[in-house]
């Protein structure tokens, strides 16, 4: 593959993973747009009484004729224009929509560790294909939906689950691009993940171009036909090995085939031999043959006193795993909790005008993702890019100032990522509208840093054989834990009257157990450090005996 195909696939899966990977994060901004057109509302006017029903001197003509009248009020009263206020939401609505919501948001996450077994049957380009069609097909029906709102309202949970399980395979698809292609460094995993944190940007977008007067529908369409460009992209541009390691195999064992040949040609009798010992013995099996005559397996040594690898389950029951898995999972309840309740926060805490003011302040806010993400990374890994020179020979001592480095900046910065999820809480406890600008700027970094920083940790403190199941169990158990939060969306609709401060002080609460963290780290270094093992051994001459004069 030539570089500039290589950079042309690095450039479009930067664009399209903020284009496709994380929209369905904005749904503060898609949300107005449903409750607008009057998705999942057919509960919202039965009660509605026709007027003149009640009369007994009217006949039935009178009564077709004002059921008439009625129905078209009704119907002019739904489908009010842009230019006048936005057409206020029920409860009944609002819990479909945030049990839609609940659902994809699952998917986003919870994808990670079935794409991880995935991987093992399906090349990258086969998960980004998967991935382009998903996100074609969920806006198709989103679309579909919002063409007959009141009968065709049940396509919104299929759209949206394909939508986030799109959104999955586009992301995990552009993190493994590092891992196969040269010319990605490590930025680049941080750009993607920034680029997944400011997609929440892009249903902004489409809510600007919706109150200004274009249809819904063709918006929609012409968004999803977008993806059908990432589809084509992924299908030519994308022939990628994963490795590079089948044409290798299959070059040596061409290779040895042919020195087996010319061997047969110059010394037919040994050849003969050592045809008839192959064929009697491993039936003319061609993988038997290349390992028989496999220099690099003859040669291969195993150190008898090498240390038995670190089982799974023993990084998985380590405190260290067990406090992090409890503070994203947290973390992540929390965060959609809040992304799909901060309208109705701002519609009870100001006018309605001014909450569509806010609300599409929050949207355009969601671009500071894109700076979040590589600051975090430039905190975390600046010791890679400037370090000091260490005089050759000293490798144990290499490595130790390595480690330490690491461990010491990563328990910097979670430490600042707990006081910011701290001061996240502490904002969505203010009432004040003004602070919770100051919440959604907070929120937003938060979301950005969390992959970064959980992939640091794993790499620094577990194996490194154990990074890929780490993080797909961790991605895995907080989705499904955040299906939590619909139930307490449904209290905060129902007891709490719409008031979440015993929500967030709740979350707050619990979100100061990640406090522990940053101390176990630090903890855990200085034993390994004053471990007596750990220290190196300085051998010194022994002193020369004084030769005494004779």
């Amino acid at each position: 593959m030539g570089r500039v195909l290589r950079l042309w696939v690095l450039g479009s899966a930067l664009l399209e993973t903020l284009l496709f990977s994380g929209c369905l994060l904005g749904w503060s901004s898609l949300s107005p747009i449903l409750v607008d057109v009057g998705v999942m509302s057919k509960d919202c006017h039965s009660g509605l009484e026709l007027p003149g029903a009640q009369g007994n001197n009217t006949t039935n003509g009178d009564l077709h004729i004002q059921a008439k009248e009625a129905e078209s009020s009704l119907v002019e009263k739904i489908l009010r224009t842009r230019q006048q206020e936005p057409r206020a939401s029920c409860i009944t609505q609002e819990r479909y929509l945030h049990l839609g919501f609940t659902l994809g948001a699952f998917c986003v996450w919870g994808g990670f560790l079935p794409l991880q077994l995935l991987l093992g049957y399906a090349q990258i380009r086969s998960l980004r294909q998967i991935g382009g069609a998903l996100v074609s097909v969920s806006y198709l029906m989103l679309a579909y939906c919002l063409i007959n709102p009141k009968t065709l309202s049940l396509f919104l949970p299929f759209a949206l689950v394909a939508q986030g399980l799109g959104g999955s395979c586009v992301l995990f698809s552009s993190l493994l691009l590092p891992h196969i292609m040269e010319d990605a460094g490590p930025v680049f995993s941080a750009l993607v993940i920034a680029s997944f944190s400011a997609s929440a940007a892009i249903f902004t977008i489409i809510k600007v171009i919706y109150y200004s007067g274009a249809p819904i529908v063709a918006i929609i369409l012409g968004y999803g036909s977008l993806s059908c460009a990432m589809f084509l992209n992924s299908t030519l541009c994308w022939s990628l090995n994963l490795k590079g390691k089948e044409e290798d195999t299959m070059y040596s064992v061409s290779l040895r085939l042919n020195c087996y040949e010319a061997m047969k040609k110059q010394q037919p009798r040994e050849a003969e031999w050592c045809q008839k010992s192959l064929k009697l013995r491993f039936q003319e099996s061609l993988r038997d043959r290349e390992r028989i005559l496999s220099l690099r397996r003859t040669m291969s040594f195993k150190r008898p006193d090498a240390p038995a690898p670190t089982p799974l389950l023993e990084s998985l029951t380590s405190p260290t795993f067990l406090l992090h898995l409890l503070a994203e999972a947290t973390l992540i309840t929390w965060i959609y909790f809040y992304i799909s309740s901060v309208n109705s926060h701002l519609q009870d805490q100001v006018e309605e005008d001014e909450a569509e003011l806010y609300s599409s302040v929050f949207g355009a806010l969601q671009m500071l993702g894109l700076f979040a993400a590589p600051l975090v990374f430039i905190l975390l890994h600046n010791h890679r890019i400037r370090k000091r020179p260490i005089r050759s020979g000293h490798t144990e001592a290499r490595m130790s100032h390595k480690i330490a480095c690491s461990v010491r900046r990563l328990s910097m910065v979670y430490a600042l990522r707990c006081l910011l999820v701290i001061g996240f809480g502490v904002c969505c406890l203010l009432p004040s509208p003004h602070i919770q600008v100051v919440s959604f700027i907070l929120h937003v970094v938060i979301r950005a840093s969390m992959f970064v920083v959980s992939s640091s940790l794993y790499r620094c403190m577990f194996p490194e054989h154990h990074y890929g199941a780490l993080l797909g169990i961790t991605t895995f158990i907080s989705s499904i834990l955040s299906l939590l939060q619909c139930p307490i969306f449904l209290l905060l609709t129902g007891p709490l009257q719409g008031e979440p401060f015993w929500i967030h002080a709740t979350f707050l609460a619990l979100s100061l157990a990640a406090v522990a963290l940053p101390i176990n780290l630090i903890i855990k270094h200085k034993r390994r450090n004053h471990h007596p093992l750990s220290r190196p051994i300085h051998i010194r001459p022994m002193p020369q005996p004084s030769q005494t004069k004779a």
